[in-house]
C-alpha cells in the first residue's frame, strides 16, 4: 500500500512538471539542431549527450564529458528538468542511473552545481526515500545507515529519475551538457570531488 502511494506521488510530481510519457503528443520528436554539434541533441535550450554505454564514477563521467567539450548536466530549473525527462522518456533511456553535475564535497549537506549555484532542495528535484513501512524522507538523506558518503548526485531510475545521492565512486551512466555554440570545458577551475571534513551537527 505504501509503495503504491509512492508510485502515485511520483506520477503526480511528474504531471506537475508537465512531463510527457511515451505516446504523448507534446514530446518534440526532432531534437537535432544546427546549434548543437553531433552527437548532441538540443533539449530545453541545452546541448545534451546521454552516455548509457559506460558505467563510470562521477569524476570519470565528468572527464568523459570534458572530452567532448561539455560537462555533467545541471538541473537549475524545473522547466529544463521537465524537458530532459521528456527527452529521456521519448528516447527510451529511462532504465539507467545518471550522474549529474552536483555534489556536496566542499561542505557536507551544502549541495551545489558545478558552476557554484546552490542546488534546490526538496520538490521537484529530489526523490523520496522510504526507510520504514510508514516513514519517508526526501533525498538527500542518511536515514538508511547513517552514512554520509553520498557526496554526488544522480538521477535514480528506480524512482522516476528524481535525484538521490551516492558515493562518488559508484558506477553509473552520465549526462553531458554544453550551451549551444559554447564549450563548457573552457573553465577548468572547478575541482573534482574529494573527501572533506564533515560538518559537525
Amino acid at each position: 500500500m505504501a509503495s503504491a502511494k509512492v508510485l502515485v506521488l511520483g506520477f503526480v510530481l511528474l504531471a506537475s512538471l508537465g512531463v510527457c510519457t511515451e505516446g504523448s503528443a507534446k514530446v518534440k520528436k526532432d531534437f537535432s539542431s544546427s546549434s548543437c554539434p553531433t552527437p548532441f541533441d538540443l533539449v530545453g535550450g541545452k546541448c545534451i549527450l546521454v552516455d548509457i554505454f559506460e558505467s563510470v564514477t562521477w569524476a570519470e563521467g565528468r572527464y568523459l564529458c570534458e572530452k567532448v567539450e561539455a560537462d555533467l548536466v545541471t538541473l537549475e530549473s524545473s522547466g529544463f528538468f521537465a524537458a530532459l525527462l521528456d527527452y529521456l522518456y521519448f528516447k527510451e533511456l529511462v532504465n539507467h542511473d545518471y550522474w549529474v553535475g552536483a555534489n556536496d564535497t566542499e561542505t557536507e549537506g551544502e549541495w551545489a552545481w558545478l558552476n557554484g549555484t546552490p542546488v534546490r532542495m526538496g520538490t521537484p528535484l529530489w526523490a523520496l526515500y522510504r526507510y520504514s513501512s510508514n516513514d519517508y524522507e526526501q533525498e538527500p538523506t542518511t536515514s538508511s545507515s547513517g552514512s554520509t558518503s553520498g557526496d554526488c548526485a544522480y538521477m535514480d531510475q528506480s524512482r522516476f529519475l528524481y535525484l538521490a545521492d551516492d558515493d562518488c565512486g559508484s558506477a553509473k551512466g552520465a549526462i553531458c551538457q554544453r550551451d549551444p555554440g559554447v564549450s563548457a570545458a573552457a573553465d577548468k577551475t572547478r575541482p573534482a570531488p574529494k573527501r572533506k571534513p564533515r560538518r559537525r551537527h
